[in-house]
């Protein structure tokens, strides 16, 4: 077996949540190179569930993470209903997506305008952030601020909580919203409308109408031709309930699972040594480390490759319009995430909208009391960043034994590695005549990681069982294609 060799690390990779790292190896004469991301962090919710009531699992796993908070929360409710046997009436149902939309849209907002837009609008240079940004398009930075703030203070006004607000309960929400909520909601969503409406023009202006940016929508560098995955209700876009479709990379259909519980047909998981996260695969394939065959990719692209409209007359629109630019679909650019994320911030605008109209949230039961307890549940939802699922079992008394959670970000884990596999070798080429990679390549590699929107502390939840010993540090290691480690650091 050829021995492996570390040529470089990239360390911390910025912009991103939680800590995480990538780092390149190769074989002796560099006929074999691999990129491995590593997520530098070890948390272990899963651990921390087990013994606590299944009531309790929808507050203890909002504090997973911040940006993603309501997201683990609704999930979670999605979970608990299921064990109770308890079908949540209309009213809670409508308010439990109306709060996910309000999450999509902040989430989207923070991430298109301090990341996207910078990383996009000073390609080339050294420093892509929005302090950088800031001087020349402060419109940028202050409108994502104000929009901030006003969900911000919508989220407390409709729920009691900025975060880890006490929303669900089994069968139902705690509390119904009052027309004075919905009349908060219009008037927020009228101010955040003008704010997004000078994102939109700036990405129209500076990104889609550059030459670079449809220079780089054609390298193969960014393009990742893989499994797309997300939820569809009637071939529409969907982020609360719904079918869940797998397509390959010519847009054919693969699976269709209506039962969340049948997750485990199509998505299997490996666990390796060098990584705090799982890689999950598409299991009818069989594990290939790294191969795009077997290789799942969830988010907002993803979701568009498997559905055929989104909802709102403008958000579909766009959505037409960058399937158009793009070249059609399936769409296997990542940099294409971004746009995605606005398509989807004008649905999520649109989808609240409606809402706010919806008599149904005003009447009716917000939770439903009847049992018929089961010793599992799973529930699966759209989170800002793609599929989340969470599955617990219980005993009689209903405490948890055990509990599984897949984040968006573990999802993504394998389709980032492969990824960046592309791009090592242009960075070996470069180590080895000038013994550092260019700042282009560096660039590159960042945006990658930056495009998926990686929530590393969503993704370390695991513990490798055995001889194993696991620490709050990470040491570098390479494997080989069946996930062998030959070398440790």
């Amino acid at each position: 077996m050829s021995e492996y060799r570390l040529l470089s690390t990239l360390d911390p990779v910025t912009l991103v949540e939680g800590v995480a790292r990538v780092v390149i190896v190769t074989n002796s004469d560099g006929s074999d190179v691999r990129a491995l991301y590593q997520i530098m962090e070890f948390r272990g919710f899963e651990k921390l569930s087990v013994g606590r009531h299944v009531e309790e699992m929808p507050r203890i796993v909002s504090a997973i993470c911040g940006f993603c908070s309501w997201s683990h929360h609704l999930v979670s409710g999605k979970v608990v209903d299921a064990v109770f046997g308890r079908k949540p009436p209309v009213r809670a149902e409508l308010t439990r997506r109306l709060v996910n939309y309000i999450q999509i849209l902040d989430s989207h907002l923070l991430h298109f305008a301090f990341i996207g837009l910078p990383d996009l609008a000073l390609w080339g240079e050294s420093q892509r952030d929005i302090v950088k940004l800031l001087p020349r398009s402060p419109e940028v930075a202050s409108t994502a601020l104000k929009t901030r703030t006003v969900l911000k203070k919508l989220e407390k006004k409709l729920v009691g909580k900025i975060q880890h607000g006490p929303l669900v309960v089994p069968g139902g929400v705690a509390r119904g919203l009052t027309r004075d909520d919905l009349d908060e909601l219009d008037k927020a969503l009228k101010e955040i409308s003008s704010h997004v409406d000078v994102l939109y023009k700036y990405f129209d202006e500076k990104i889609i109408r550059s030459g670079h940016f449809k220079k780089l929508l054609e390298s193969e560098e960014f393009t990742m031709r893989a499994l797309s995955m997300g939820l569809v209700r009637n071939n529409l876009l969907e982020h609360y309930d719904g079918v869940l479709r797998v397509i390959d990379s010519k847009g054919r259909v693969l699976h269709e699972v209506t039962n969340p519980a049948q997750y485990t047909d199509i998505v299997g998981e490996a666990l390796f040594d060098w990584n705090y996260s799982t890689l999950p695969y598409y299991k009818p394939a069989g594990l290939k480390l790294f191969s795009e065959g077997s290789t799942l990719v969830v988010g907002p692209l993803a979701r568009f490759n498997v559905i055929d409209k989104v909802p709102g007359e403008r958000a579909n629109w766009e959505y037409k319009r960058l399937i158009e630019y793009s070249g059609g679909k399936p769409l296997s650019n990542v940099l294409l995430y971004h746009w995605a994320r606005l398509v989807e911030i004008i649905h999520s605008i649109e989808a609240l909208t409606d809402l706010s109209e919806d008599s149904r949230l005003l009447e009716g039961d917000t939770v439903d009391l009847t049992n018929s307890p089961s010793p599992r549940g799973v529930g699966v939802i759209e989170a800002p960043r793609g599929i989340l699922l969470h599955d617990y079992s219980v005993k009689d008394d209903f405490t948890v034994t055990r509990a599984r959670i897949i984040s968006p970000t573990t999802f993504n884990n394998m389709a980032m590695n492969t990824n960046l596999t592309r791009v090592s070798g242009r960075l070996v080429r470069e180590v080895k005549s000038s013994s550092k990679p260019s700042p282009e390549t560096v660039s590159i590699i960042e945006s990658i990681i930056r495009s998926y929107d990686p929530c590393n502390s969503c993704a370390t939840h695991c513990m490798r069982i055995g001889d194993v010993e696991i620490t709050t540090s990470f040491s570098i290691v390479v494997v080989n294609e069946d996930g062998e480690v030959l070398w440790r650091g």
